[in-house]
Parts: structure tokens; sequence; C-alpha cells
């Protein structure tokens, strides 16, 4: 299961980089970050986000230091807010998404933060289906 999660992060940070500029990364991570839970999820970040400025040709650590901050915020909340929730991740995939193409100067800022909530939401409930099926086969 880890593996499909990992495949899925290294999908979205080529898409990201090279296709599209839409935050599929942040997405990813928000779904991963609320699924596992874990702190290896800090290098994850710190990585995929290196390779993100090195697609975009931005500043090295720029990416990285948003993504470290949103999974620290997030793990950091964990048990004050549920964050396995349908409501929470559309708040925070458009509170993010917004804050990270304004922090990075896209165009269209509103009509990719609604279109990539709805991406959020669609992959949350494919996680969800992905994490209920493992953990009832094993």
């Amino acid at each position: 299961m880890v593996f499909f999660f990992l495949f899925l992060l290294i999908v979205a940070t080529f898409l990201e980089g090279t296709v599209t500029t839409l935050p599929l990364v942040f997405i990813c991570l928000l779904c991963l970050t609320i699924f596992m839970r874990n702190l290896f999820l800090f290098i994850f970040a710190f990585l995929v986000g290196i390779f993100l400025d090195v697609f975009a040709l931005r500043a090295i650590g720029e990416t990285s230091i948003f993504l470290l901050f949103i999974v620290f915020l997030m793990l950091l909340y964990q048990r004050k807010y549920e964050i396995n929730s349908y409501p929470f991740v559309l708040i925070a995939s458009f509170l993010g998404s917004l804050v990270y193409l304004l922090l990075f100067s896209y165009q269209h800022v509103l009509w990719q933060s609604i279109l990539s909530s709805i991406i959020a939401v669609i992959l949350f409930g494919i996680f969800r289906y992905v994490y209920i099926k493992f953990s009832i086969e094993n």
C-alpha cells in the first residue's frame, strides 16, 4: 500500500513539474499525511519539493519549505481536529492550494484552487477505499 501512495506521489511530481500548474504534489501529501501520520513524510515532502523546484527552475528549497510546513501543521493539529474527513480535505486543500498558488505567483488562482479541492476530495475517496480494502484483507 505504501508503494501505491509513493508511486502516486512520484507521478504527481512529474506531472506538476512538467505538464500542469495544479498543486498535485500538495494534494498527494495532504492525503498521505491524513492516512499515514508518520514523521517520514517530512523526508518525502523535502525531496519532492527539491525536485519540483528543479523542474520549475525556482530557487531550490522554496517548495520544500512550504510542503514541510503544511505536513508539520497537519501532524501538529491531528489531535485537535478530525483530519480524516471530507470537509477537512475540502477546506485544507482549498486554502493550501490558494496559498501555494499565490506564493509562487500563478495565474487564475481561484479557479485552480477550486479544481484542486475537487481533485483532493476525489483522491481522498480513492485513498480511503484503497486503505479500507487493504486493511480488511490484512
